[in-house]
């Protein structure tokens, strides 16, 4: 099995993960051979992504930490929760659905509790019109495995999943056409995204269902280190542990998801841009833990090698993670296998597409 963009897409390949719509209902099952019907579907749906069974990838896993139901369970009560909070407007948010959060949250725990050696990767089941409910559970996910790597206690990790969940619930309050534009924002514009953490905490600040600390990461969660960030320019030890962590997670998974007006970036490429920015504006220490946890090249990833050669990645090395098992690829055609650990003068190059 391996991830292939909708643009690759071809009648004749067969869908290898369930693809959902945004009412979170099953789009197209696995096994199904798409038709060009099938694709225009998945165009209509805002998906970029789907998971395809082919020769070239035949017996290769892909794993992740949760399971695809628990994910779209997950999204669905970001959703369910989200729209409550924005329909509740001018009223109290004493809001008892989001004892749906902690329930999922709750099983997230036992779920990384349950298998330690797991490594978090994105998985792509649903379209770019539900970027927010997904890149929530997603940045909620993360955040739980980063905290559980820096050794937190429980009830902490699960008060930062809780946070994490609902760290974007103020963008409830802005209009989309801003949220998904394209164009660069104005300067009004880019004011009233901001004000999005001050919306989130307003509607949470009187609900007895959510810790003082959860509330906190929905506030805080655009501060930076180096004083640059939002609502209140906190810097260095202004800025609290949960908060740098779900901080440090929501923006890996934003530049790595589709969005509807960008592409995404693959984890290497993500976590380049964040080990620069950890220098100044983020927490280089969570940094470090991040990468203790994240897949960065999950088995069917297809890259290209320093020696020209195409591959798909057929197993992740926990140990040394640039260095992954290799299947070579050579005219479309099963080659040989190489282990990079065996071979320390070759790199990856860069991920593709085929």
């Amino acid at each position: 099995m391996r991830l292939k963009s909708l643009e690759y897409v071809e009648s004749g390949d067969i869908i290898g993960k369930p693809v959902y719509d945004d009412k979170c209902q099953l789009l197209l099952a696995k096994n199904v051979v798409l038709s060009q019907n099938y694709i225009e579907r998945l165009k209509k749906a805002n998906i970029q992504c789907v998971y395809i069974e082919d020769d070239l990838s035949e017996g290769i896993e892909f794993n992740n930490v949760i399971s695809d139901e628990l994910k779209i369970r997950s999204i669905s009560a970001v959703k369910s929760v989200f729209k409550d909070m924005s329909e509740n407007k001018g009223h109290s948010y004493q809001i008892k659905s989001i004892e749906s959060i902690k329930s999922v949250v709750e099983e997230i725990m036992r779920v990384i509790y349950d298998n330690p050696s797991t490594l978090y990767c994105m998985a792509e089941l649903m379209g770019t019109d539900m970027y927010t409910y997904n890149h929530s559970a997603e940045v909620a996910v993360l955040s739980m495995l980063v905290a559980k790597s820096m050794k937190l206690n429980e009830t902490f990790i699960q008060k930062i999943g809780i946070g994490a969940m609902l760290h974007d619930i103020g963008k409830m309050s802005i209009p989309g056409e801003v949220l998904n534009k394209v164009e660069p924002l104005s300067e009004a514009e880019m004011k009233l995204v901001k004000a999005h953490v001050q919306y989130g905490y307003d509607m949470l600040k009187e609900n007895d269902f959510i810790s003082p600390l959860s509330r906190q990461i929905v506030l805080l969660h655009h501060e930076k280190l180096n004083g640059v960030g939002y609502p209140y320019g906190l810097a260095g030890d202004q800025i609290p542990i949960h908060v740098r962590i779900v901080t440090l997670c929501d923006i890996f998974n934003a530049i790595s998801s589709n969005r509807a007006y960008k592409g995404r970036l693959n984890a290497d490429e993500a976590l380049e841009i964040l080990r620069t920015e950890a220098v100044y504006e983020l927490d280089r220490d969570i940094y470090y833990h991040m990468l203790k946890v994240v897949n960065i090249y999950p088995p069917g990833t297809v890259v290209e090698l320093t020696n020209g050669e195409i591959g798909i990645v057929i197993k992740e090395n926990h140990e040394a993670q640039t260095r992954p098992v290799v299947q070579v690829i050579r005219d479309r055609k099963k080659a040989e296998v190489v282990d990079l650990m065996d071979y320390l003068t070759l790199f990856i190059r860069k991920t593709i597409e085929i």
